[in-house]
């Protein structure tokens, strides 16, 4: 028992606590209808619904890099690296800045592609949801600010009255705002950890030169959670109002990766020549930007010259004394999408993480042993991502109609509540990098939330 349900247990006050589960079933990404021998998987060509999903996620491959000749069966030796990610919460279906997170796939496609696959779109992440569920009405029923669900009342509906649910909440914006504003966690729920099981599964058979071996995989396996700049505030002094201004968030496509051992002049970026003078970036040999899985940052960024918000007229006003720097992202670089690097898998499976821009909760490497002539091999990971903290919510929605509009203070709140997290400021990335054997795994977990 926790230290905080021991005291709860000792002042004999009881929370309602609620486990809410993860995504267990995805999307079909790859066609398994495909003919036995076949070189390479192919992607699901047709539309799908949710009741077509499988209880499976498979990774896809993102570099393939050669390592030498095939003394066996001629050619070339390759050496390829599959990334399998999972997002906590919501699907991420937009780049915003540039990609703070990966782009996940979506839970249902609209309709079936024109041209190309699901493999060609499929990023290799998933979303696993588990932070809020708004169709839950046990989750809605432990919020103060919500209306208890009839069917959870433990009080029987007394004839004539429609809505027989006890709450102390406000039922008006301007008393929502009063109480918000004396205690911010007023509308919260306390967040204890996200418990999650991985059976890891390679799918991959060896290649006819290694069928009388054994063949070992590694997999490096990470839980990161991006870091959210600092917000800082400064008084101009001219118009009696806050600026404010912060770094952009991180860029998930260049930001993820960071080590002094990848130059410009080495594997990174080849086109970059030391010693020719009659290369234009020969200067930038001995740089060592941030990079991802395919591309690297931009080592001359553009700096966010914007004085005011784009919304403004005057977006384009030029600095003088007496126009403050109100847009956020004043004096910082400008997020870019990068340029393709040439470094190889075990380049980016080593390399490490950017610890400026990224919160490491789990980085260690792992094997899958395939035994017996192609076998599949298995393995479970066990993960704990730890919050233990108050998650603050911004009580009810408000309905508003063309008389209330003009006054405000008797605007009124309606039965639905806000559910979007306020001090939430990040979501933890899960990945599983795997070296030479594409991987399926099954996923099992929830979330612990109680009453606050």
């Amino acid at each position: 028992m926790s230290f905080r349900n021991r005291v709860l247990d000792a002042l004999d006050i009881h929370k309602k606590t609620i486990k809410l589960q993860v995504n267990e079933t995805y999307p079909p990404v790859y066609d398994e209808a495909v003919n036995a021998g076949a070189v390479t998987v192919t992607g699901r060509t047709t539309s799908y619904t949710t009741n077509q999903h499988v209880p499976y996620a498979v990774s896809k491959e993102i570099i393939s890099s050669n390592i030498g000749p095939n003394t066996v069966g001629g050619g070339t030796v390759k050496q390829k690296l599959d990334v399998l990610g999972f997002v906590i919460g919501n699907e991420v279906v937009d780049r915003q800045y540039k990609n703070m997170y990966p782009i996940t796939m979506p839970i249902v496609d609209p309709a079936a592609p024109s041209t190309g696959s699901f493999h060609d779109t499929y990023t290799g992440f998933h979303s696993l949801g588990g932070l809020y569920d708004a169709n839950s009405a046990e989750i809605k029923s432990m919020r103060k600010s919500a209306l208890t669900p009839l069917n959870l009342d433990s009080h029987a509906e007394v004839s004539g009255l429609s809505e027989h649910a006890h709450t102390d909440w406000p039922d008006n914006t301007l008393d929502q705002m009063r109480l918000l504003t004396e205690n911010p966690y007023a509308d919260s729920l306390f967040y204890h950890s996200t418990r999650i099981s991985f059976l890891l599964t390679g799918i991959t058979i060896p290649d006819i030169s290694e069928k009388a071996s054994n063949h070992r995989g590694v997999v490096r396996m990470l839980i990161v959670r991006p870091r959210i700049p600092t917000v800082r505030t400064r008084w101009s002094g001219l118009n009696s109002q806050p600026v404010l201004n912060m770094d952009y968030p991180p860029h998930f496509d260049t930001d993820l990766f960071y080590t002094k051992t990848k130059t410009l002049g080495g594997r990174m970026d080849t086109s970059v020549r030391p010693k020719s003078s009659l290369e234009s970036n020969y200067r930038k040999f001995h740089l060592t930007p941030s990079f991802g899985f395919n591309k690297y940052a931009s080592v001359d960024p553009v700096i966010n010259q914007v004085v005011l918000p784009p919304t403004s007229t005057a977006s384009s006003a030029t600095v003088t004394d007496n126009v403050p720097h109100t847009q956020l992202h004043y004096g910082h670089p400008i997020p870019t999408d990068g340029t393709d690097h040439n470094l190889s898998s075990y380049d980016v499976l080593t390399a490490p993480i950017n610890r400026e821009k990224y919160a490491v909760v789990v980085d260690k490497m792992i094997t899958l042993d395939t035994l017996h002539h192609g076998v599949a091999s298995k393995r479970i990971e066990n993960v704990v991502i730890p919050y233990n903290k108050k998650i603050k919510f911004g009580g009810r929605k408000y309905t508003s109609t063309s008389t209330e509009e003009t006054s405000p203070i008797s605007t009124k709140l309606s039965a639905y509540v806000e559910i979007e997290p306020l001090n939430f400021q990040s979501r933890p990335i899960i990945m599983f990098l795997s070296m030479d054997q594409k991987i399926s795994a099954q996923v099992t977990g929830y979330t612990t939330i109680s009453e606050c």
